[in-house]
């Protein structure tokens, strides 16, 4: 972004990589946003992500009914990895950009056998575009982004994840 003449850059390692600026790799567990004004490494902001309380109630009635998990993020890989352990997700595809969930979702769709349903669950802007693509998009839509609520075939209204089982 440009903002007050300043050309800003806000994201993940692998976007620093990209413009090809250096950074002060963090190892703290959480997300991690690298900050750059005008191509110049500013600092990082760390954001802890807190499990939705009911989400273990909807991976255990996936999981009896024998229905497949698999986590995309732009989380790093150990915060990834952590949630996953927590809630039996069985794959995990971390610090991935956009356009990579993307790609992933077009994998999964050529994997798919005959009367399956491929669902994505998000509530980020970053999501928008896998929630278009899925067979079926469900966006968390207290405080889903509005790209993301457009994007979706079915929003919940309150952010709890259980609540898909009754969707």
């Amino acid at each position: 972004a440009v903002v007050d003449g300043h050309t800003v850059a806000a994201g993940n390692d692998k976007l620093m990589d990209r413009l090809g600026i250096p950074y002060i790799p963090c190892r703290s567990v959480g997300t991690i946003i690298h900050m750059a004004i005008d191509g110049a490494y500013a600092g990082h902001i760390l954001i802890a992500d807190v499990i939705r309380q009911d989400a273990g109630k909807l991976m255990r009635w996936l999981h009896k009914r024998n229905m497949s998990t698999i986590m995309l993020t732009g989380d790093n890989e150990s915060v990834a990895e952590e949630v996953a352990s927590k809630l039996k997700i069985e794959s995990v595809y971390a610090e991935l950009m956009p356009e990579e969930k993307v790609e992933l979702l077009s994998e999964f769709r050529e994997n798919q056998m005959e009367g399956e349903k491929l669902v994505f669950v998000g509530d980020g802007i970053n999501d928008a575009p896998v929630l278009a693509g899925a067979d079926i998009g469900i966006a968390m839509g207290g405080l889903g982004a509005d790209a993301a609520l457009e994007a979706a075939d079915i929003i919940l209204m309150e952010d709890e994840p259980s609540k898909i089982i009754n969707a």
